[in-house]
């Protein structure tokens, strides 16, 4: 299901961002059993890196984001590729608490910071840090970011909605990127934008629906997409990096632990290779 737009706005001087990212963020805080509130914390930051991952420019780009903080909030970490399958873990599966953005300070903000790593498929990554900023929440978090590290400046709304019991009834995001050409007014007209009516619009009749009545519709600068939480690790995948492990190193660890266990954060899957699965995988 299409659930992502991206087009041009105010004159083909503000790139627009919106995102449905509620099938992506229940099937997070159900991979990793989620409190209401890790919910509401890790949905957040799920739904603004699936912007980043739509940003995009080759067919193999890749973006990973880590949060950390001396906070109750631990790490968030993030990952997306062009393709937009997202994948992600909080660190505190159980922060209780209110789903406001005091709770996301409380969780985030002391000695907090994110830091972002970019590949577009072309050259070296590029990675982009700052602080958790002084005032606001993962939203404004996210726009230090863009402002510091990418000299760009956007506006970003996400939203998380719960059942106050960890399951998720709606998440989204909306992002309004002025160009390196927009002019004054239009960036003016862009910071009086009410991206919360966006997201409400977004909840009640989906990305298209709420661009068109809100925008307008241009066919030439139309681009929607599905994101989805898809984890990247499989059993197939991992014996490939036991095999360049070693046999002898592989056989050690399984002497010694009975299996080589491997615990993958991202889709919260544990895999355990044994004794007969060393035979088989080093049996020419």
């Amino acid at each position: 299901m299409t659930n992502l737009l991206r087009t041009l706005v105010y004159d083909g001087q503000v790139s627009l961002t919106l995102a449905d990212t509620t099938a992506l963020v229940q099937k997070g805080a159900h991979l990793h059993v989620l409190s209401d509130t890790s919910a509401y914390l890790f949905g957040k930051a799920l739904s603004a890196m699936t912007f980043m991952s739509a940003c995009l420019k080759g067919e193999t780009g890749e973006i990973s984001l880590s949060l950390k903080t001396e906070s109750i909030g631990g790490e968030i970490a993030v990952s997306g590729n062009r393709a937009l399958a997202m994948r992600g873990y909080i660190e505190n599966t159980a922060i209780d608490g209110e789903n406001t953005e005091r709770t996301e300070r409380a969780a985030f903000a002391k000695n907090g910071s994110l830091t972002i790593i970019r590949n577009d498929g072309y050259a070296r990554p590029f990675v982009g840090a700052c602080a958790f900023p002084e005032q606001g929440g993962l939203d404004a978090a996210f726009e230090e970011y863009f402002r510091i590290s990418e000299q760009l400046p956007t506006r970003i709304a996400t939203t998380v909605q719960t059942d106050g019991k960890g399951n998720v009834l709606f998440a989204g995001v909306a992002v309004l990127q002025p160009l390196p050409f927009a002019d004054d007014k239009t960036i003016e007209k862009t910071n009086g934008t009410d991206l919360d009516a966006l997201l409400c619009a977004i909840k009640a009749q989906g990305v298209e629906e709420t661009a068109a009545a809100a925008f307008g519709k241009d066919e030439r600068v139309w681009e929607t997409r599905t994101a989805r939480y898809q984890c990247n690790c499989s059993r197939k995948y991992l014996t490939r990096v036991l095999v360049s492990l070693g046999e002898e190193q592989m056989r050690s660890i399984i002497r010694e632990d009975g299996a080589v266990r491997i615990h993958c954060h991202y889709c919260n899957t544990d895999y355990a290779f044994t004794e007969q699965d060393a035979d088989e995988l080093f049996k020419n």
